[in-house]
């Protein structure tokens, strides 16, 4: 049965594009694979409570929050049965970017006839530029073939994202922040029901460091460097996902809150855009021009099918309210039950407050209800919208910290809580990825 309501049934957008299923029988072996994620998420909350009595240089704490992803990841995606549950859903003919792999024998010609044959290919490269496919075949080449070299290397890659994560979090909060932040990130749901199964753990790690760069970039009192090295993280990401269109809108949102505290900065952050605009059109000029790829073909193309697919051609207004509320709801929950009620409480303090890390938040939210209602996305948000959640983990765990010594139990508690749901998603739902 279909988790969703009766309303979602007809806007093909339910709240979390997901079954409900029963448990299988399970040998005993295959039993001790539930058991192994929290092995691993009681020895992370140990490792956190050192960090927090005796903070460990930077360095340390992305190292070990890494290797917190990673474990998290790969012994949840276990939890169906056996480690080739991690590389599985990167085997589905028709549905996944590495069965079309084998479309690339040089990268010219590929890109030259993608927008053309972009119907002939899997369901989720047809939605996507082609850089999903280009990583792929970048790993064919340096691994080996295998479906499993595939898988793995994005897994890895994957858990990379932890350190733009942590570097966003450090310069917007402050370092006992984002320490609490790097204790939440590994066991928010949508990051680890979808960061050993799906490519949008993958595109999420260049996505976090655009953001980072921009940040700092549109904040910083130099420029230049981070607004190239943002341009650069940007294009990545212009090729990897259209999702990239959030980042550069919230960032702008956050851009316009900063001038209107500091009218005087308005050259750097005019220049930090047009650097980036800059960059990125003369990249995507140039590969039109060696290539033929025409990106804006290809995003019509993806568009159109995208609407073919959901039947949302011509929507009417309770069916674009449904669809509305259902991403809005998707990403909720995706973020996590107690990292909600956390953000919440964060937000309001960030109304009266006027730090760095409040107009940020403040962008953050006005992003996610823009994006909710603008009719742009209609399916599976809690992936799509992967971005949007490490931002609010760093507003929640400000909110912990804000708590102070008189409620140190909270960030355990939030922990938990948000594990406890990963495991009854992974457990319960059929995700599909």
């Amino acid at each position: 049965m279909a988790l969703h309501t009766e309303t979602a049934t007809r806007s093909t957008a339910p709240p979390w594009f997901s079954w409900v299923r029963y448990p299988p029988t399970r040998t005993r072996l295959q039993s001790l694979y539930l058991v192994f994620p929290a092995i691993v998420f009681a020895g992370w909350v140990k490792l956190v409570r050192r960090m927090l009595r005796a903070p460990v240089p930077p360095a340390y704490a992305m190292f070990f929050g890494f290797v917190a992803v990673l474990s998290l990841n790969v012994t949840v995606a276990m939890m169906d049965g056996s480690p080739a549950a991690v590389s599985k859903p990167f085997n589905w003919p028709g549905m996944e970017y590495f069965g079309d792999v084998r479309s690339v024998n040089d990268i010219g010609s590929f890109l030259y006839g993608y927008t053309a044959n972009l119907y002939h290919y899997s369901v989720h490269t047809r939605t996507h530029p082609p850089g999903g496919v280009l990583l792929l075949y970048f790993v064919r080449l340096a691994l080996g073939p295998g479906v499993a070299a595939a898988a793995w290397a994005a897994v890895v890659i994957t858990a990379t994202g932890v350190v733009p994560f942590y570097l966003l979090a450090h310069r917007l909060a402050g370092e006992p922040i984002a320490r609490l932040a790097i204790a939440l990130y590994p066991v928010a749901p949508s990051l680890v029901l979808f960061g050993a199964t799906s490519m949008d753990g993958v595109f999420l790690v260049s996505l976090l460091w655009s953001t980072y760069l921009l940040q700092r970039a549109i904040t910083g009192p130099r420029f230049t460097l981070p607004a190239i090295a943002a341009a650069i993280s940007l294009t990545i990401s212009v090729m990897f996902s259209y999702v990239t269109l959030c980042i550069v809108a919230m960032m702008l949102i956050y851009a316009i809150l900063e001038l209107a505290v500091y009218p005087s900065h308005l050259r750097r952050i005019a220049g930090v855009f047009a650097i980036c605009a800059a960059m990125i059109v003369a990249f995507l000029a140039m590969v039109d021009h060696l290539t033929g790829f025409n990106y804006l073909a290809c995003l019509q193309a993806s568009r159109y099918y995208d609407h073919y697919a959901m039947r949302t051609f011509t929507v009417s207004f309770g069916r674009y309210v449904d669809i509305s509320f259902c991403n809005l709801i998707a990403f909720l929950i995706g973020v996590g039950l107690p990292g909600v009620v956390l953000w919440g409480r964060q937000t309001v303090e960030s109304l009266n407050r006027r730090t760095e890390a409040d107009r940020f938040n403040i962008a953050l939210v006005i992003s996610v209800l823009i994006f909710s209602f603008a009719h742009l996305f209609t399916h599976e948000t809690e992936r799509i919208w992967l971005f949007f959640i490490p931002p609010a983990l760093i507003a929640a765990a400000s909110w912990i910290e804000r708590r102070g010594t008189s409620d140190g139990r909270l960030l355990e508690w939030a922990m938990c809580l948000s594990f406890a749901q990963t495991w009854l998603f992974q457990l319960l739902l059929f995700t599909i990825w």
